[in-house]
């Protein structure tokens, strides 16, 4: 049977949102699915590696469908699609695994939470139109805008994991963005369409 890395990764993502990273050794993924260790670290050099890139799929796939951003009435509300997905996919993989990437990272820098260039030009292109359509209110750059709200989720984001996933991280995230956008009054509230129950 051939195997592809995507596999290997999808099993053992898997397998870590089931029993926790700590509990979940490489001989458990290789049983899995059905290979052994030589196969595995023929395409995967370590355990980490394994949730060292879950951002990438999470901002390739808005990338590519942004058609739920052409959806909304505002684009301070494409801002809002943004970030809610970040969110609920944050959610999906837990505290445990977004712990476990922070910990690799502080180890080494594995580039996990650098910024995507992708995803940072089509921040930056929504909140200059949201500026000039007078959604948003601060006039600094859109760049530093972009850079302060990208920087403020992973702070918001590494609270959560410290606090076991028990952190109001939505809700504080996005009072925050308003803060830091200068969000217009017709707008102030919006963001609460986007909180899952």
């Amino acid at each position: 049977m051939k195997m592809t890395k995507e596999e290997i990764s999808k099993a053992a993502i898997h397998l870590f949102l089931e029993k926790g990273y700590s509990h979940v050794t490489i001989q458990d993924i290789c049983d899995e699915i059905k290979i052994t260790k030589p196969t595995f670290y023929n395409y995967i050099s370590s355990k980490e590696e394994l949730i060292l890139d879950l951002y990438d799929v999470t901002i390739s796939s808005l990338v590519s469908n942004t058609y739920q951003l052409v959806d909304v009435d505002t684009h301070y509300e494409q801002l809002l699609v943004i970030f809610s997905t970040l969110i609920r996919d944050t959610k999906k993989y837990g505290y445990d695994l977004f712990s476990q990437m922070f910990i690799a990272n502080l180890k080494e820098n594995y580039h996990s939470f650098d910024m995507r260039d992708n995803l940072t030009t089509l921040c930056i292109l929504i909140i200059k139109k949201a500026q000039d359509k007078k959604e948003i209110l601060n006039t600094s750059s859109p760049e530093i805008l972009y850079l302060a709200i990208a920087h403020m989720f992973t702070g918001f984001e590494a609270l959560w994991c410290i606090n076991k996933g028990i952190e109001d991280f939505e809700n504080n995230f996005y009072q925050s963005l308003n803060s830091i956008l200068l969000v217009s009054d017709e707008l102030k509230d919006v963001y609460k369409n986007y909180i899952e129950t």
